[in-house]
């Protein structure tokens, strides 16, 4: 089942991100303001077409974004460089935990429940 808190409140972040009122956000991905409104309010459920039309109207996200909360966006990478890391033994084991740290402060933990 889908997560609809999760899908609306990623709505809201890719539009303050993105600096986009309701009126510029439907614009943006062709659709009707009352439809984003609904949506936004919690009335009314996204569709798959709606999402798709967010999806084809935004370069860095992907239905995944959407729908699970552990799949992050190219928005959430900005001024973090790349380590360049190289993992030599085959056998080094699974990933235990990841730390995702951002510009304000804040941090996510990722841990693996293998």
């Amino acid at each position: 089942m889908l997560n609809n808190e999760l899908i609306v409140s990623r709505i809201k972040k890719l539009m303050d991100e993105n600096s986009l009122t309701p009126s510029s956000f439907a614009n943006k991905i062709g659709s009707k303001r009352a439809n984003v409104s609904h949506i936004l309010s919690g009335r009314n459920k996204p569709s798959l077409n709606f999402l798709i039309k967010i999806v084809d109207s935004f370069d860095d996200i992907s239905l995944d974004w959407f729908i699970d909360k552990n799949v992050v966006h190219q928005e959430d990478y900005k001024g973090l460089a790349t380590p360049d890391v190289k993992i030599k033994d085959e056998n080094a084991g699974k990933i235990k935990t990841i730390v995702h740290f951002y510009e304000n402060g804040t941090f996510k933990i990722f841990k693996n429940s293998d």
